[in-house]
């Protein structure tokens, strides 16, 4: 099965979409995200979608600007309006400060554009990272869902998609991306959950990332029927 058939079925399945809806998608520059602007617009048609791309700058590194102007060129290379937000990254932990100012930003121009639906390109891969973070460092069974097919006007088409398949897919159509180096910056936890935990897990246990995605989902139905327990 091909990747957008694919996509459309989880779409589908976990009602994302209804048909007709203005969606809102996020668009770093990434493989997942242009993967994801791509695959939208190639459903867009069929399901009467009217799709805006929204590329958030954190500004926290020489040079982010640049990425905003790769994103407005993908974005004409489409025929999708791209708008660019500049945000103020807040005191804290970076990587959750940046979340927030970047959700919000994406929240407020969701409302001003009418779109019901925010497109976010998160994969399996970041699923696995997730459920193992917040094992770690939260410890409660509700951690462990993780993140959600759906959760309110936020969608995540690209769930059940793995890292390798998005980056594949915009190479077979020569679609060009970003590397961003902070996905590559030590500091951040997710960066040596990524390059460091994981793998060492995947030499001792292989297949370790596609449990944790099983995991979530278990967990996930479990909270949803009210079963708690193990």
């Amino acid at each position: 099965m091909g990747l957008t058939h694919a996509v459309e079925r989880t779409i589908r399945r976990h009602a994302m979409l209804a048909g007709g809806e203005t969606v809102l998608v996020a668009v770093s520059g990434g493989a997942d995200s242009v993967a994801l602007l791509h695959l939208l617009r190639e459903l867009a048609p069929a399901w009467g979608l009217t799709l805006r791309v929204l590329h958030v700058d954190h500004d926290l590194r020489p040079g982010s600007a640049r990425d905003a102007e790769f994103v407005r060129a993908l974005g004409a290379r489409l025929g999708v309006p791209v708008d660019v937000e500049r945000v103020q990254v807040g005191p804290g932990s970076v990587e959750a400060a940046a979340r927030a100012a970047r959700y919000g930003a994406l929240e407020t121009w969701a409302a001003r554009l009418g779109a019901t639906r925010i497109a976010l390109g998160h994969t399996a891969d970041d699923q696995a990272e997730t459920v193992l973070m917040r094992a770690l460092t939260r410890g409660s069974p509700r951690g462990l869902i993780a993140m959600g097919e759906r959760d309110g006007p936020l969608v995540r088409p690209l769930l059940h998609v793995w890292r390798d398949q998005t980056a594949a897919y915009c190479a077979t159509l020569e679609l060009p991306v970003l590397d961003d180096p902070s996905n590559r910056d030590q500091r951040f936890l997710r960066t040596r959950v990524r390059h460091e935990l994981l793998p060492a897990l995947e030499a001792v246990f292989p297949g370790a990332r596609k449990r944790l995605v099983t995991l979530a989902e278990r967990q996930r139905r479990l909270f949803d029927t009210g079963v708690t327990g193990p």
